[in-house]
């Protein structure tokens, strides 16, 4: 994988809803049928062949970066028959219906990597970049979010790359299974949400890209203001458990209770809408860079969380941790937490229980932060200061730290209350004590006074 440091265990991720639960599949050949005639009357003037299609009419319908999935989607179709330039009536309802049948993870990840590597048995790095890439760009696009170019979307393209490939040159469909299994498991999912939503509801690819509504959580990671970037956030969302990436709208439905529509089904499979959930909770840049800062904003919130810590030669790291994070010297997390290289590789170093520590009280244990599963030397340890980083004990100058809770609004609600009653109490503290020190008779310090041989009486202190 490019990288000596394997992985404690192999996470398995499943989204809470699979394409299965509704079968887009179900009268699909009618809106393929549907979705054929549109695109035939998208037709130049010269198409002189009723019931089919030319290769460049189907190709054109895919506009900026989707031009080239367009291109690998047609040959897909043709069964790689790219000398062929028109296709029938008959062979796009069969393809399409081959594709929205594929509703297993397995079935797809094949599907996607004939796709992707345009027929041959292999992937080459430049076909890896553009799969990684236009993946998102679909994702996005399914979850009707506007796109916002960001180069750092791109470092994490390649970071992947680096983490698929490695050393070599190629890489074969069961290497990526393999790859994917660990460090991206519902990768495809946006993609299969995007084609499905294409073919089985009769849409053009540009009518994909109308009608993008504002989602002003996710347009937080486009604006540069935070070290987690929009790329981040999907390839986040790709990875992560059910347990942080709780669906966004409140009336969202259960097992029990059926989607609304077609739309709905499949943005929420594409996954990265839900992330629209997460709260920012502290900022190094917005809080400063402090210890007690750290606590004051994290230590009150009780649920699943992200810690992002970014440092000198491009690393950026997010543990996630799917209990509260807390102060103590035992470590903690539970089976669902994730340590994930982000910068400059992208790949999940270890996954699973007591993988972080942070003792800020203790003087019997070494104090701060340590990440990593009993590991000599530790992945990453946080001084107490939090002015350095040590990244397998080599000491990094520190950048940037972000904390993100993922336990939803409730969870948010009930830190925010949590600290309203704290700061009343300190208000009724700091009133009790103005009250006391002008009345030496209620104040418990008195007794101490005198036994000391200060005499604190309103008659000594009225002879003074």
């Amino acid at each position: 994988m490019g990288n000596s440091h394997s992985n404690k265990s192999s996470p398995k991720s499943t989204p809470a809803y699979e394409a299965s639960d509704i079968n887009p599949s179900r009268n699909s050949s009618a809106s393929i049928l549907r979705l054929f005639e549109k695109l035939e009357l998208t037709a130049d003037d010269g198409n002189t062949h009723p019931g089919e299609l030319s290769r460049i009419t189907f190709e054109n319908a895919f506009h900026g970066p989707l031009h080239k999935f367009g291109k690998l989607m047609y040959t897909q179709m043709k069964n790689g028959h790219v000398d062929k330039d028109r296709i029938t009536r008959e062979e796009f309802v069969a393809a399409g219906t081959e594709i929205v049948n594929k509703v297993h993870v397995g079935d797809q990840r094949k599907y996607y990597f004939r796709l992707f590597a345009g027929g041959k048995d292999h992937l080459t790095k430049e076909d890896a970049l553009q799969m990684f890439h236009v993946s998102y760009m679909l994702t996005v696009s399914v979850s009707k979010i506007p796109h916002t170019h960001d180069d750092r979307d791109i470092q994490v393209f390649q970071g992947m790359v680096t983490s698929l490939f490695g050393i070599q040159e190629q890489a074969n469909c069961d290497k990526l299974d393999k790859w994917l299994s660990v460090h991206c498991p519902n990768m495809f999912s946006g993609v299969h949400s995007w084609v499905c939503m294409v073919l089985g509801g009769s849409n053009l690819p540009s009518e994909m890209e109308a009608n993008t509504v504002r989602v002003p959580q996710l347009e937080n990671f486009t604006c540069g203001q935070h070290c987690l970037c929009l790329g981040m956030a999907w390839a986040l969302s790709a990875v992560l458990p059910n347990c942080y990436t709780t669906l966004s709208n409140p009336s969202t439905p259960t097992p029990n209770k059926p989607f609304t529509n077609f739309h709905h089904l499949m943005a929420n499979l594409a996954r990265l809408p839900r992330v629209q959930s997460w709260h920012l909770l502290y900022s190094s840049e917005r809080d400063g860079m402090s210890k007690n800062r750290f606590c004051h904003h994290v230590l009150s919130y009780h649920g699943p969380n992200l810690i992002f810590l970014c440092f000198e030669g491009g690393n950026q790291y997010c543990l996630a941790l799917d209990t509260a994070f807390r102060e103590g010297t035992t470590r903690f997390g539970g089976k669902d937490c994730r340590l994930i290289q982000l910068l400059p590789v992208y790949r999940v170093v270890q996954s699973g229980p007591k993988i972080a520590l942070f003792n800020s009280l203790s003087r019997s244990s070494p104090k701060g932060m340590m990440v990593g599963q009993d590991s000599k030397p530790l992945v990453l340890r946080l001084d107490e200061d939090f002015d350095k980083i040590y990244h397998y004990d080599v000491p990094c100058a520190l950048h940037r730290i972000e904390a993100w809770g993922c336990g939803g609004e409730e969870t948010k609600h009930a830190q925010v209350k949590q600290k309203q009653w704290e700061a009343r109490d300190v208000e009724r503290e700091r009133t009790r004590k103005l009250r006391l020190e002008g009345d030496w008779r209620e104040n418990p310090d008195k007794q101490i006074l005198e036994w000391g041989g200060v005499k604190t009486g309103s008659s000594y202190l009225s002879n003074r």
